[in-house]
């Protein structure tokens, strides 16, 4: 975190509360960016950023229960484990270079995480697909690795289409040069939509 000139890191300024990168989080009505039914902004340290986003989308991943005999069964909209890596995903590979925020849209039907900077020069969308992993932020990655946030073996993806796997609607993955998106679509929006 301390540079060889003896000056703080590029890293050390991610994870301070000094940190001007932010995470954008909205919810929209329908499912257009039409009209806004709530929204915040963070801001500060990646790692509160990351627990602060996790909070709020956790607050709109409503729960539907079903009874099977005497048995209560719980669903959600979101499967928590494919929202996880998708949130880990859009603030460890983002390209920090550049000031834009991290959005974090969420509609009736679905929740986007659009990040700055695109697939990592060399790789392409069916690599990424396929579980193989190469880091944009080594260092930040090494923390979250460290934190126990993060396994760095290229997991994320697999387990985010692994969460949807019994369903009939799937993620998808949108990457240009310069941004990635993750869409994942709601599964009870689908089941009683």
């Amino acid at each position: 975190m301390i540079g060889e000139d003896g000056l703080f890191t590029n890293l050390a300024f991610l994870l301070s509360e000094q940190c001007t990168h932010s995470v954008k989080l909205a919810v929209f009505e329908g499912s257009k960016k039409s009209v806004f039914k709530d929204r915040t902004e963070l801001s500060g340290s990646l790692l509160e950023q990351l627990e602060a986003a996790f909070i709020y989308i956790d607050r709109y991943n409503r729960t539907r229960a079903e009874f099977q005999g005497l048995d209560r069964l719980d669903s959600r909209d979101y499967p928590a484990v494919a929202v996880r890596e998708a949130l880990l995903n859009a603030i460890v590979h983002r390209d920090y270079s550049f000031s834009g925020a991290t959005l974090i849209s969420i509609f009736d039907d679905r929740i986007e995480f659009v990040s700055i900077g695109g697939l990592v020069k060399g790789m392409a969308l069916d690599d990424i697909m396929l579980g193989v992993s190469v880091l944009r932020n080594q260092n930040l990655a090494n923390i979250f690795y460290r934190l126990r946030l993060i396994e760095a073996y290229g997991t994320g993806i697999l387990k985010i289409n692994e969460s949807y796997s019994d369903s009939s609607i799937k993620p998808s993955i949108e990457a240009t040069s310069n941004a990635f998106k993750i869409i994942l679509p709601n599964l009870l929006q689908y089941i009683c939509g």
